[in-house]
């Protein structure tokens, strides 16, 4: 069991399990007891503590990051030393490494990516403008949180820019296959040092592999120096040239060519991300030495080979001395001295170990070179072959642009085979790519693979309301969906969660279609202005008192005006006044007298809220009190209409019946009691003849509509037109508001 697992450092950190081990320190999860969390703490191992150079470049990892503030880099909360133990206390980060992410995915989506890099290059920027150079940028240290954020670590070798002079030698090198060319040559580092590895992630990122790869690590950093990468265009063809010229930019062999600062690279990926159709045309890329003839980029190679050797000093060790595999650079103010690297297949890192026979190994790569150099020159005049040289060779023709039928059709020599993906430029079943250029040549009877165009892909937007804004724009980009936020007032929705989307969520849309997310501001303490409702039916008045973040009390009052209109408000339209303030209205009853204001008493009581004749008085003699007896007319045909009372109903109701365009009822207003028929059928009888459409209202405090019956007299039947229960729920909250 390892000997650090339930230890407590400083009486404050008690270490909990292994969660990493490095060259030259071991990761472990840990508690802070004091403020009740989990960190992660560094522990120098055991055979470096006594080495000073060692504790220098771990105690210079603290240095750097204590200086930084920024929620795309790892936190330091505190660095100690106890019993010859010396230890960093740092943010817990539960997420997996860039590098892991890249593996189980194989090839990122360019949205992805550059998700991904400009959080790397925020935190870089603001490591820059700190004057420190991070030097070992690479997917190993970037960790990937659930949320698809991003925290930059391991500043183990991270220098001080201002604190070497511009003449000082650098050994200390990052890992091999992102190691930008200055650093590989030995020479001085900066910013855009950085800068060159970041391109390098982003390459392997899109491609799914590294830029330069070799049999060893002087190989790997000879490419580095010497050799332009293979243009991504060339490994992925969907991947869009605007962004292959930000990859090439930043990996240019020359800083000065390169982007002189993160920003500057992150000001194009977000035009890019604007408008992928760009392209930025720097003329000097790395892609356009690439595509220079392959003979061109050996001349001087050998040169080129033994300057670098002739540089090499070779440093004495005693035979018996194992070399030691560190993970960490060798320190800085070391004489310059060029050395052999030694390679770690765990972590990609290089180290030292001195070699004597690098010029033999020298020697022997320039015969590769020249060798090499010969037969893929052979092969590539061979493989872009262009004329003709028998009857049964074959131009390709230009297929792109061509319905992939039509092609198929006009084209027999060669056999055309498809494989479909989606495409936002060309419409379905047009050919977007081909495997072979127009003009080379191929045999009659030859396969030809093309990609044919599915069209846009339509996805449905998805519901994000009360999502954080953050997330839900995560959630469009998965889906291939631009975005923009707008602010509004919501005083149901959290500030910086999503009130709506638009186009509504549900809705399908096109890849690349822009949705307007609106943002929460949060609830506004904001005075508003009191609308004017006198004239208008109670239902409306009510809704546009609350619409303008008011409350509103309704009582009825003896009227001649028409029955459910506004006839008084107590605070005058247009007045400024707090939210929530309650606004009284008075609605007319119908009756036809003139204005009675009626207060006091029970609202649930009927008799207080329409003052009058009884509506429970029959007519017709008959017994109100026995549903179903009501309306009884003797010599006419009787349908008895089953009202549905929804289970959550708590009042008690006044319901009529009128003939559809009608305000007139067809039989008088009679009470239904939730406490007796919540959740079961009240039983009506009406007479009459033919066929009548009739409209259901229910009224407790306000009215509403809530079904329509279509009833047949002469077949003795109905049917129900509509229903809507949640008019019972309104009514409630109306009346006990």
């Amino acid at each position: 069991m390892d000997r650090f697992i339930g230890l407590k450092l400083d009486g404050r950190y008690e270490i909990t399990d292994l969660i990493g081990v490095g060259g030259m320190a071991n990761v472990y999860r840990g508690r802070d007891i004091m403020e009740n969390r989990v960190v992660a703490v560094k522990i120098l191992k055991n055979e470096y503590s006594e080495n000073e150079e060692f504790v220098r470049r771990f105690r210079n990892e603290s240095k750097a990051i204590a200086v930084l503030s920024h929620p795309n880099i790892v936190k330091i909360y505190d660095v100690g030393y106890e019993n010859s133990m010396q230890y960093i206390v740092m943010e817990y980060i539960d997420g997996i490494t860039l590098k892991e992410y890249i593996e189980q995915q194989g090839m990122l989506k360019w949205r992805d990516c550059v998700h991904f890099t400009i959080q790397i290059l925020r935190a870089l920027q603001l490591a820059h403008d700190r004057g420190i150079v991070h030097r070992d940028i690479k997917p190993q240290n970037v960790m990937l949180l659930s949320d698809g954020s991003i925290k930059v670590m391991d500043f183990g070798i991270a220098r001080f820019s201002r604190e070497v002079e511009a003449t000082s030698s650098e050994k200390t090198m990052g890992s091999v296959h992102y190691v930008s060319p200055e650093q590989a040559a030995g020479a001085r580092t900066d910013e855009r040092s950085d800068i060159y590895s970041v391109g390098v992630m982003m390459y392997e990122m899109l491609t799914g592999r590294k830029p330069f790869n070799g049999d060893t690590p002087v190989a790997v950093a000879l490419k580095h120096m010497h050799d332009a990468p293979v243009p991504p265009t060339q490994i992925v063809s969907s991947i869009y040239p605007g962004l292959e010229d930000i990859i090439l930019h930043a990996m240019e062999k020359d800083p000065e060519k390169r982007y002189q600062s993160a920003s500057g690279m992150i000001r194009d990926i977000e035009a890019f991300k604007q408008d992928q159709s760009i392209t930025f045309g720097y003329s000097d890329s790395v892609s356009g030495a690439y595509r220079t003839k392959p003979e061109s980029r050996t001349d001087g190679a050998r040169e080129k080979l033994a300057s670098a050797i002739s540089a090499i000093k070779p440093i004495k060790k005693d035979k018996k001395e194992k070399p030691v595999k560190i993970a960490e650079p060798e320190p800085e103010q070391e004489p310059d001295v060029s050395e052999d690297y030694y390679y770690d297949d765990d972590d990609d890192e290089i180290e030292v170990r001195h070699n004597y026979a690098l010029p033999i190994l020298a020697a022997v790569t320039c015969t590769v070179i020249i060798v090499a150099t010969l037969f893929v020159a052979n092969v590539i005049l061979g493989a872009f072959k262009t004329t003709a040289s028998s009857t049964n060779d074959y131009p390709v023709p230009l297929l792109i642009g061509k319905n992939f039928y039509d092609a198929r059709a006009q084209y027999t020599d060669i056999q055309l085979v498809a494989t479909e993906e989606y495409n936002n430029e060309y419409p379905a079943g047009i050919i977007v790519d081909q495997e072979k250029a127009a003009g080379r040549i191929v045999k009659i009877g030859d396969t030809l693979k093309v990609t044919v165009s599915k069209g846009t892909r339509v996805v449905k937007i998805p519901d994000l309301k009360n999502y954080h804004k953050s997330s839900a724009a995560r959630a469009l980009e998965d889906l291939s969906l631009n975005y923009i936020f707008v602010e509004t007032a919501s005083d149901d929705v959290a500030a910086d969660n999503v009130v709506s989307t638009d186009p509504a969520a549900g809705t399908e849309a096109e890849e690349g279609t822009t949705v307007r997310i609106l943002v929460s501001l949060g609830p506004t303490t904001e005075d508003t202005t009191v609308p004017y409702v006198v004239g208008k039916d109670v239902i409306t008045a009510q809704y546009e008192i609350e619409d303008a973040f008011l409350k509103v009390k309704t009582q009825y009052v003896t009227s001649s005006e028409p029955r459910d209109q506004v006839i008084a408000q107590n605070i005058d339209g247009g007045s400024n006044v707090a939210r929530d303030t309650v606004i009284t209205i008075s609605v007319s009853d119908g009756s036809g007298e003139d204005n009675e204001v009626i207060d006091g008493g029970d609202p649930n009581i009927p008799e207080n809220i329409y003052p009058g004749t009884n509506p429970w008085d029959d007519p017709w003699g008959g017994d109100n009190d026995v549903p179903g007896d009501i309306n009884v007319v003797p010599g006419m045909q009787q349908v008895t209409i089953e009202i549905d009372i929804p289970v959550y109903a708590t009042g008690d109701y006044f319901i009529y019946l009128c003939p559809v365009g009608s305000d007139e009822p067809i039989i008088p207003e009679f009470l239904v009691d939730s406490a007796t028929y919540a959740g079961k059928s009240y039983p009506v009888t009406l007479s009459g003849t033919g066929t009548m459409v009739i409209e259901a209202f229910a009224r407790y405090g306000i009215k509403s509509k809530f079904a329509k019956y279509t009833v047949n007299f002469d077949e003795g039947s109905y049917y129900v037109n509509e229903h809507n229960s949640a008019v019972f729920r309104t009514l409630d909250n109306f009346v006990n508001s």
